[in-house]
């Protein structure tokens, strides 16, 4: 960088202000007119001036001295302090913008590679459900018993319940957050350790149940249709066929197990979604083929009195044509018509016969109720978690999930009711009642409806068994693992290592659905479980909704706690109507373990808008809170407001308790405390009427806390003490809200500017954050602009506070942009990227901007401006010591000897070469703040560190300087001891 290595040079250009001025001017009370070559702020970056740099008024230009290049770029020099701890914005957006949390799958350490999209990563997983399956073995018989408009409302609430989980899921994908590959990562992230561990839980069971649905269809598959011989197992009637389908259902587990185990890339097939294709497509060409011209092959034998057997039809017969006491014969199929739509609208109870199952053994639940209908169908739906069940493998999360998750959910829907609407339509319903298909002589009706042949949907019910047991297995085990890895639930240590032993336990839990022996047993179960935890999420995502904080901040358009309350409702409905008892056990089981977690109190990210309501729950709560502080992701500014009364005790300082009221929104804890110098018990009335005031305060900014009033000998060391000793457990504040001292140089008192900055120094080293307001903030802008300078450190309270305002009427609908620095060897265009990366992952809806600061050159301006500095320290120093008395054994401080002598002990004739670059650096930033922040309705940018050994006046003038002439400023300081998040 230019003149970043040449040596000091005394100051020779311009004239001198006179040492003997007694009253030197302000070093800010004059202000050249900035550059009209300044973009747009609206342009992305600022562009590199050309040619010399002019300084202000016209002035010639001076390198800066050899230390600007030491610590840092000069044009930061004003944060040398803060830069020596805490990382530029560049090198810390180049370490969290590419975060990514590790994936359950990932036992060497590394993050998976995201290359999945929209398609592979979440729409083939989400439809990875039985719905193939299904719909050749149980749906004909639905549509049948039922009616098409029984079928028709069941597709519909299967439909939005999907639809409604997938936006409650969108939401919390696009909350900001990256999770670590599994359901349980995203869900406990988003919602907390108790909600997410509960819903994982309730998911991980319908995972496995899920798993023992897909083998025993396909065991009924084999037994029913495939090859009925088989069925050797012992028993009679009912039980030989429960026996025959634990038994080969529990070895088609474990092939789904051994699949499953097998490398990703060959599991990687699709089949879920291709025997869905398969099967809807073989019952559309069928129906389109029985419309055509040319009999259908099968035609159904009414019996000769109504009631009877149906009996198989060996060959068709002509309409009319009677024999062996039958009224005639009709076709089965005679393909889609209008009459026999309105004909199958109705339920009607099955005929005797009609539930023949393998072995001639009649199936004797003939229940054909809304409920039984309802439990036989909801496993279709069973999906829509599993669109998060890669997303440490998207590319983008954030457009992936909603738009997978959402297109599976529509298109589950859409099946189901076409398929429904066709059946219905196209096959006499008689024949639809035939659950096993037995009047048909071994044949599925969906089958015996679908061309070129039976085997069509047959093959692809096999083809969604697969997918689907393969789809539950492993995401049952993903969760599982975990599940054990949180270390909340008792579980054994050996399943949050590796891949086999979750998949083993999987399996083992699998088993016990299949124990079951019949999909019609085990379907109103899983869809319980299913239902569980899709309420977990929808009521979990309207919590959060109702009881709003910044780490809730989904940017899903779909979504409102309203949303996610109706879906809660209705998947709680759903439950009680599939069955109740089983309804009664899920909800039981989730609520024990959310109530086991959070008595464990499981260290993970959680949500601040619940965590607010174990703050209310007073003593319980704040010893259950004293053993660990929050996580940084989670953390929210609990404030201290600092206000100073005056001689009537009425509030200076009023915007205050107004900025404040918007910053909490209600929420949170709120302090506001006041200093009254004096003695006890004299002043015990004061400060008693001091607390009233204050209570009027808060009361009339519409801000709901606490009040403490301290009585004490000196202003300077009560408000220190008010600083440390403020709050209880929890319950104390974290950030420090005071207002600027406008008349710093105008006091008497020479020592009031060196008690703010002490005041300031107190507040860092206890690990408070800082807010220095100066300008109207209180007034809020709705509808304007608020900028947010990002310039050091994480950033994390400075992109916090736009969310909290914005939640207030006063700064709703205020357009937020979001600017950092970019020096000369920073890659504009990439950090602007990586900064919207941070942007979207906290949840921040602001444009973002990148302002080069490549000009380096110290004006003489500078040099003038900061030598009028000094002289008014040294006279700040000298009546500071006249007004303490004469004390000759005191020995200078080090930031004096700065100021007064050079490195080898001779008096310096200009400025410290420090304090020019401070000063140049404050000009060089205000100058584009107020370039590009021009006529905002307020700006929030970072504040240096307190000085150590330096001079404390020359503190404030840095600061007045680099806030000259902008609008409404909040400086902003988080705690020294805060550690950086993304």
């Amino acid at each position: 960088m230019s003149g970043a290595g040449r040596g000091p040079r005394p100051w020779r250009g311009g004239a001198e202000p006179s040492e003997s001025s007694p009253e030197p001017p302000s070093p800010s009370s004059s202000r050249p007119p900035p550059s009209d070559t300044s973009p747009s702020p609206s342009e992305e970056t600022t562009p590199p001036p050309h040619g010399p740099a002019h300084g202000r008024g016209g002035a010639a230009t001076h390198p800066a001295p050899p230390e600007a290049g030491l610590a840092c770029d000069r044009n930061l020099a004003l944060f040398e302090e803060e830069l020596a701890t805490r990382p530029r914005v560049p090198a810390l957006l180049r370490r969290i913008a590419p975060y990514s949390a590790l994936s359950p799958d990932s036992d060497d350490g590394h993050a998976p590679r995201r290359l999945l999209g929209t398609l592979r990563g979440v729409a083939v997983p989400s439809l990875q459900t039985l719905l193939g399956l299904v719909l050749v073995l149980r749906l004909p018989w639905v549509v049948g018993t039922g009616g098409v408009l029984q079928a028709t409302a069941i597709g519909l609430l299967l439909g939005a319940c999907a639809v409604l989980t997938a936006v409650s899921l969108s939401a919390i994908a696009t909350n900001g957050l990256d999770p670590g590959g599994c359901p349980l990562g995203l869900l406990s992230g988003a919602l907390g350790p108790e909600a997410g561990g509960a819903v994982g839980l309730c998911a991980f069971l319908s995972a496995a149940f899920a798993a023992a649905a897909a083998a025993l269809g396909a065991a009924e598959i084999l037994l029913v249709y495939v090859a009925p011989q088989a069925a050797v197992l012992p028993g009679r009637g009912r039980g030989a066929r429960l026996n025959n389908g634990r038994g080969y259902g529990a070895g088609l587990l474990g092939l789904l197990g051994l699949g499953a185990a097998a490398p990703p890339a060959a599991r990687a097939a699709p089949l879920g979604p291709a025997g869905l294709l398969l099967a809807l497509l073989g019952l559309q060409a069928g129906a389109l083929r029985a419309a055509l011209p040319g009999g259908p092959p099968h035609a159904l034998c009414l019996p000769a009195q109504p009631g009877g057997r149906l009996q198989p039809c060996p060959t068709a017969r002509p309409h009319g044509a009677g024999d062996n006491g039958t009224q005639g014969v009709r076709p089965a199929f005679p393909g889609p018509s209008a009459r026999l739509l309105a004909q199958n609208l109705w339920p009607r109870p099955p005929e005797p016969g009609l539930g023949e199952g393998p072995g001639g053994a009649e199936d004797d639940d003939n229940d054909s109720s809304f409920g039984v209908l309802l439990g036989l169908s909801l496993p279709t739906a069973s999906g829509v978690l599993w669109g998060c069940s890669r997303s440490g493998e998207l590319r983008d999360i954030a457009r992936s999930v909603p738009a997978g998750s959402l297109g599976a959910a529509v298109a589950t829907a859409l099946g189901y009711l076409s398929a429904a609407l066709l059946l219905g339509a196209s096959v006499e319903g008689q024949l639809l009642r035939d659950k096993f298909g037995g009047s048909l002589r071994g044949t599925p009706v969906a089958g015996a409806a679908s061309w070129p042949s039976p085997w069509v949907p047959l093959a692809g019910a096999l083809l969604s068994a697969a997918g689907a047991g393969l789809q539950a297995l492993l995401g049952g085990s993903r969760l599982l693992r975990g599940l054990a890895r949180t270390r909340a639930l008792p579980l054994p240590h050996a399943l949050g290592r590796g891949r086999l032993w979750p998949l083993v336990a999987t399996a083992a839990v699998a088993e016990l659905g299949v124990l079951l022996g019949s999909l019609d047993l085990l379907a109103p179960v899983l869809s319980v479980f299913w239902l569980t935890s899709y309420l977990g999420v929808n009521l979990a995502c309207a919590l959060q909704g109702l009881l709003p904080t910044p780490g809730w901040s989904p940017r899903c358009r779909l979504y409102h706690w309203g949303v996610s309350l109706a879906g809660a409702g209705l998947c709680l409905g759903l439950m009680l109507v599939t069955c109740w008892y089983c309804a009664l056990l899920a909800l039981g089981i989730g609520a024990t373990a959310y109530k086991y977690l959070e008595y464990r109190g499981a260290q993970s990210e959680w949500g601040e808008g619940l965590r607010g309501l174990s703050l209310s729950a007073a003593r319980f709560a704040l010893l259950r809170l004293e053993d660990g502080q929050p996580p940084a992701p989670s953390w929210r500014p609990q404030l201290l407001v600092l206000l100073k009364l005056d001689e009537e005790l009425r509030v200076r300082q009023p915007q205050l308790l107004a900025l404040a009221a918007q910053l909490q929104a209600g929420k949170g804890l709120t302090v506001v405390g006041s200093v009254i110098p004096g003695d006890l018990p004299q002043d015990q009335p004061r400060a008693r009427a001091a607390e009233r005031a204050l209570r009027e305060g808060l009361a009339g900014a519409g801000a709901r806390g606490f009040v403490q009033v301290l009585v004490a000998p000196a202003r300077g060391p009560g408000l220190a003490a008010l600083v440390q000793g403020c709050g209880l457990g929890a319950l104390r504040p974290n950030a420090v809200l005071m207002g600027w001292p406008h008349g710093w140089r105008r006091r008497h008192d020479p020592t009031a500017a060196r008690r703010f900055v002490e005041l300031l120094r107190v507040a860092g080293a206890g690990g408070r954050a800082l807010l220095v307001a100066k300008g109207p903030l209180g007034a809020g802008a709705p509808g304007g602009t608020l900028d947010v300078w990002w310039v050091v450190g994480d950033g994390r309270l400075l992109t916090l506070l736009p969310l909290l305002l914005r939640q207030h009427p006063a700064w709703r609908g205020c357009r937020v942009r979001l600017f950092t620095v970019a020096l000369l060897e920073d890659n504009s265009v990439r950090l602007r990227r990586l900064l919207e990366a941070v942007a979207r992952r906290r949840g921040l809806p602001a444009q973002t901007h990148v302002v080069e600061l490549h000009d380096s050159d110290v004006s003489a301006y500078t040099y003038e401006r900061t030598l009028m500095m000094e002289q008014r320290s040294q006279m700040l120093r000298q009546m500071r010591q006249a007004q303490r008395g004469p004390a000759p054994s005191q020995a200078p401080s080090a930031g004096e000897e700065e100021e007064e002598e050079e490195e080898g002990g001779a008096p310096r004739r200009g400025p410290s070469p420090g304090n020019v670059r401070r000063m140049h650096a404050a000009e060089r930033l205000n100058e584009a703040v107020g370039r590009c922040s021009g006529g905002p309705a307020g700006a929030a940018g970072p504040a240096p560190r307190p000085p150590g050994p330096r001079p404390l006046d020359n503190y404030l003038e840095f600061l007045e300087v680099l806030t000259e002439g902008l609008g409404p400023v909040l400086l902003v300081r988080g705690g020294d001891g805060d550690p950086p998040g993304p």
